[in-house]
């Protein structure tokens, strides 16, 4: 609270010094900064933020459309038509399928890994078979074609390997 003194002049001719109030809000608002009318305010009368927060990276945003103190509701249902690309696997057999499908495709080791992700894909489609709740049977599915894929790859690395040094020989 400030004081102020004032002069002012009488009829008589008389002055006399009178003490004037001034009631000044130190409360600003971290949003918007606008400054509080009152002490004792709780929220911003511009943007609505309560003032004893601190500042929020998304409170000028917020501020800007009025949006402070409410909340985002989010979507509980899904649209129809929507596919689940990312189904719930719990189906821990697949999933080692799919970890040895990616080792195997480094080249020339991978090879080693390429026999594993037959035998364990095929192991993910019969655990998905016998107990459909689990899922995983697309992944487990996906991992054995593809292993064939990733074996054709590595027997053309590895013939690579061996025909390049024939046909420098033959340069020669």
């Amino acid at each position: 609270m400030t004081k102020r003194t004032g002069e002012t002049k009488r009829q008589n001719g008389e002055t006399k010094s009178i003490a004037v109030s001034h009631n000044a809000p130190t409360l600003r608002c971290s949003a918007c900064g606008a400054q509080a009318r009152r002490d004792s305010a709780r929220f911003c009368l511009v943007c609505g933020k309560t003032l004893n927060e601190d500042y929020q990276p998304l409170d000028n945003l917020r501020a800007s459309y009025r949006l402070q103190g409410q909340s985002f509701p989010v979507e509980q249902q899904k649209p129809s038509g929507e596919i689940n690309l990312f189904e719930t696997n719990r189906n821990p057999v697949a999933q080692t399928a799919w970890a040895c499908l990616v080792y195997s495709m480094v080249p020339y080791l991978g090879i080693l890994f390429v026999p594993l992700t037959f035998v364990v894909g095929g192991f993910g489609i019969i655990a998905a078979r016998r107990q459909p709740q689990i899922g995983g049977r697309k992944l487990a599915v996906a991992c054995f074609l593809l292993s064939f894929v990733v074996l054709g790859i590595q027997i053309f690395l590895w013939w690579l390997l061996y025909i390049i040094p024939e046909l420098g020989r033959q340069i020669q």
